[in-house]
């Protein structure tokens, strides 16, 4: 992950006491709980890119051999398989 678990909890901490501070906006739930709800978030949005790493390359297992034998470049086809799912799905990274 690009963020480590301690500036993730220190940006929702700023995000709450920021959006505390703005007149006109009323919190439904504790800051605890708006805290924990933000760190969720923006951890799952940073584990998208790693998830979808991790795909790629369970993906290209199935090519190991032609790989190996030199037949395909596993950076090309990473580059190019990675590309495709995030064209197919529309990821935003």
């Amino acid at each position: 992950m690009k963020l480590s678990p301690e500036k993730i909890e220190a940006l929702a901490d700023a995000l709450v006491d920021h959006l505390a501070e703005v007149d006109g906006v009323l919190f439904q739930a504790s800051d605890s709980d708006l805290r924990l709800a933000i760190k969720e978030i923006v951890t799952d949005e940073l584990m998208v890119e790693e998830r979808l790493d991790a795909e790629v390359h369970k993906m290209l297992q199935a090519y190991k051999y032609e790989i190996t034998m030199g037949r395909l470049n596993y950076d090309d086809l990473y580059r190019k398989t990675r590309a495709r799912l995030i064209a197919e799905r529309r990821i935003i990274l």
